[in-house]
């Protein structure tokens, strides 16, 4: 969903990188969870399966990233997207939609089925605009017949109840269940997700809603003039 990689200043200022560089504060870690690490070296092994056989020269970590990087194209415009229109039988869902213009375009000239309006995570444009805050406007512009999801700082149920109020379809939620899954596989994430589910329902039953799709702005007791 983007055609360069950011700076990325938190994770420059982490020290963040593929592979992880071992140092003095990842040493501490190591031996303050010595149960983690064990845990860590009998596991099996994962790869990337949707790379692995696809990719050459794709061994390791740093490699990947190294192939990961040249996948990127700095020329990649509205053409480009209209190619793969023409090509692609099936729904076209375009990420990273942040102005209402763009997302008019994706829709009335592309034919995109869905757009998700994302900011990256805020990782990659210093200052952008929270993807909360685009929202509704971009809902607006597109209309019903057309589906708008959410991606960035979805963490609750009450989030996901908060953007559907808003006009949002769908939300698209990453870290959550990702916690769940380091903590403990696949039980970890029906945890988190059964987590989420809860907190969305009772949001609801505490806005004296039953249904989901009954959820919109009248629900929200204030909404900043600039979310549109």
């Amino acid at each position: 969903d983007l055609q360069i990689m950011g700076q990325r200043h938190q994770d420059v200022r982490n020290d963040l990188s593929a592979p992880p560089k071992i140092n003095m504060n990842t040493i501490l870690q190591f031996a303050t969870r010595p149960g983690w690490c064990l845990r860590m070296l009998t596991a099996k092994r994962w790869h990337f399966g949707n790379i692995r056989g696809h990719a050459t020269n794709v061994s390791d970590l740093s490699s990947l990233a190294t192939w990961i990087a040249e996948q990127f194209d700095p020329q990649l415009d509205w053409d480009d997207v209209r190619w793969v229109r023409d090509r692609w039988p099936g729904k076209l869902v375009i990420k990273g939609i942040m102005d209402p213009e763009d997302a008019k375009r994706a829709v009335d000239e592309v034919g995109a089925e869905a757009i998700v309006v994302s900011n990256h995570g805020g990782r990659q444009l210093d200052g952008a605009p929270s993807s909360v805050s685009a929202l509704s406007n971009i809902v607006k512009a597109v209309g019903a017949d057309t589906e708008v999801h959410i991606d960035g700082g979805i963490r609750s149920g009450q989030d996901i109840i908060r953007a559907r109020c808003l006009g949002a379809t769908a939300a698209h939620m990453g870290r959550p269940y990702l916690y769940g899954l380091g903590a403990a596989g696949y039980d970890g994430v029906m945890h988190a997700l059964n987590i989420v589910r809860k907190e969305a329902d009772v949001t609801m039953a505490l806005c004296g809603e039953q249904d989901v799709k009954a959820m919109s702005r009248h629900n929200l007791a204030y909404v900043p003039a600039r979310f549109g």
